[in-house]
């Protein structure tokens, strides 16, 4: 879904499975958020107690109780995946020198838009030998997987860094709704504060009792 963000919502054991949706939407439409729809997000464990989930179908689905959802594979899936994806990336970037993440460039636009312009900006960030080796590998129709750019940032930290941040990725997604009703989310896509973020998002799933439920949302 183009220009959509997904939000985790946890609710109590004491939702039925049925009102899961028209729940989820109201204390969504409080925040600010307009519902754009369910999403598969989450691996189950079971093909059988599908009555307890929310839109299931092949090995997936938008929700259900804690216990039904297969939170470990998601995260050791993921981290694997990022596991590899930094492999790639040091294969492509092996021998250029660390590039300064995007940031850095825009507090310098931000700072002063007239003297330095957002063209200076991009155009600064891009010509980095290290994140040029990255546009270039993106750009080829033959990639085995996009390099974000992003995630700078995040491969700079190293191999096992990175998996772990596949892991602390896998069950929240963009934003969280808790149980007491905050909204959990990232201030910036800059990697300490999503790090800051993920810590606490996956504090609180830790929190949750298995009969809690979550279901996943796509939101405008």
């Amino acid at each position: 879904m183009p220009n959509t963000h997904v939000v985790t919502i946890c609710l109590p054991k004491s939702i039925v499975i049925d009102q899961l949706p028209t729940a989820a939407s109201a204390l969504l439409t409080a925040h600010g958020f307009t519902d754009a729809g369910l999403c598969g997000h989450f691996l189950t464990k079971t093909r059988l107690r599908t009555s307890k989930l929310l839109r299931p179908g092949k090995g997936t689905a938008a929700g259900g109780p804690v216990r039904l959802l297969d939170l470990a594979r998601m995260r050791t899936e993921l981290s694997q995946r990022y596991w590899n994806r930094w492999q790639l990336w040091q294969q492509i970037v092996a021998g250029s020198p660390v590039a300064r993440p995007y940031w850095h460039f825009f507090d310098r636009y931000a700072a002063d838009p007239k003297a330095y312009t957002w063209e200076h900006a991009r155009h600064g960030f891009a010509i980095q030998p290290r994140v040029a080796r990255m546009l270039t590998y993106n750009s080829h129709p033959g990639r085995l997987c996009d390099l974000p750019l992003e995630h700078l940032d995040a491969f700079e930290a190293g191999l096992n860094a990175y998996a772990a941040y596949g892991w602390l990725q896998a069950v929240p997604c963009h934003s969280m709704l808790t149980l007491d009703g905050r909204i959990l989310r990232p201030t910036s896509t800059r990697y300490t504060d999503q790090l800051e973020y993920l810590r606490e998002a996956n504090e609180h799933l830790a929190a949750l009792a298995d009969a809690d439920v979550l279901a996943a949302i796509a939101t405008k």
